[in-house]
């Protein structure tokens, strides 16, 4: 039986000397070494500011791909995909905010570069992630994000990267993601029709918006025109 505890001990004490020299530590100053022991791991602590990266990452993500999603209302009118140039602005502020964070962290020498490629993989990712508009006769919802009603919009108008569906009383509008290729402007014209159309079936207490009959558009005016190649209609 002290043969046995005998050699057990000189088995731990040669593999903690092995140990002790891999970490170029002094095995006499810490008596009874284990490769397990935790105070001879030389790892370097990280920063935690690192953790700035994944949640900026993570938030870029939520926005699109919500759990527990409203569900849809009244009967379904159509549903359009988003195309790649589409989905390329709508996904480009976040994405390079996330690409400009991780810039900052390597020049801080808190990160090493490689770390610029996971904000990139992330941006890659979310431009394969297919989304599309899901319009009713009662409201429209991007993606899995918020369904929203008709009635929380009094105007269509034209906007950088796409169109705003204006809110009802400065209220809370949503923008619309389009190609930048002729068929915005008749997708637009769809939505401009459904919005009337939602007004006149009485859905809401809100009055009807004004629309100018003038046909075209202007940067900030109303848009009347025509062209839908830029979408996909998948259903209706």
């Amino acid at each position: 039986m002290r043969s046995t505890v005998c050699l057990s001990r000189n088995a731990v004490c040669l593999s903690g000397r092995f140990v002790s020299r891999l970490l170029k530590c002094d095995p006499h100053a810490y008596p009874g070494i284990t490769p397990f022991s935790i105070h001879h791991l030389r790892i370097s602590p990280m920063n935690p500011l690192v953790l700035i990266l994944p949640g900026v990452i993570v938030l870029t993500w939520v926005r699109w791909i919500r759990p527990g999603r409203t569900p849809l209302e009244g009967r379904s009118i159509a549903s359009v995909s988003i195309p790649i140039l589409a989905r390329a602005r709508m996904h480009l502020a976040s994405g390079t905010s996330a690409l400009a964070v991780a810039v900052i962290l390597a020049i801080a020498g808190t990160a090493p570069w490689w770390i610029l490629a996971a904000p990139l993989f992330s941006y890659g990712l979310l431009l394969l992630l297919p989304i599309k508009y899901t319009l009713t006769d009662a409201g429209i919802r991007l993606g899995a994000t918020e369904f929203r009603r008709w009635t929380e919009f009094a105007a269509v108008r034209r906007a950088p990267g796409g169109a705003r569906l204006i809110g009802v009383q400065r209220g809370r509008g949503m923008h619309v993601w389009l190609s930048g290729s002729r068929g915005d402007d008749e997708f637009i014209l769809f939505l401009k029709k459904t919005l009337q159309d939602a007004y006149k079936g009485g859905r809401g207490e809100v009055p009807a918006p004004s629309v100018p009959r003038e046909q075209g558009f202007t940067g900030t005016g109303d848009l009347s025109a025509g062209g839908f190649s830029g979408f996909k209609r998948t259903g209706t």
